[in-house]
């Protein structure tokens, strides 16, 4: 689920069952989220995680981490990533 503002897409929500993660499900999804942020027009894509969740699979799709909020929740950080399109 996301949404063009700006230029930029927002990517609001990607999720996988844990059954079927490692599957490539999470990878087509967002294939198809940057499909469309393409055909929009966008120059960029943003995405927020928590730092135990899905942090290193935004990074290998090609995501910066460019923010962080500290121990949101307690342990653990968000982090905001940034994807800009050539």
């Amino acid at each position: 689920m996301g949404r063009t503002i700006y230029g930029h897409y927002l990517i609001e929500m990607v999720w996988v069952r844990e059954d079927c993660r490692g599957l490539g499900l999470g990878r087509r999804l967002m294939e198809a989220a940057e499909s469309e942020a393409h055909r929009r027009g966008c120059t960029a894509a943003q995405v927020d995680t928590l730092s135990f969740q899905g942090l290193g699979f935004y990074r290998r799709l090609g995501f910066e981490v460019v923010g962080r909020v500290p121990n949101f929740p307690i342990g653990c950080d968000r982090c905001f990533l940034l994807k800009q399109y050539r």
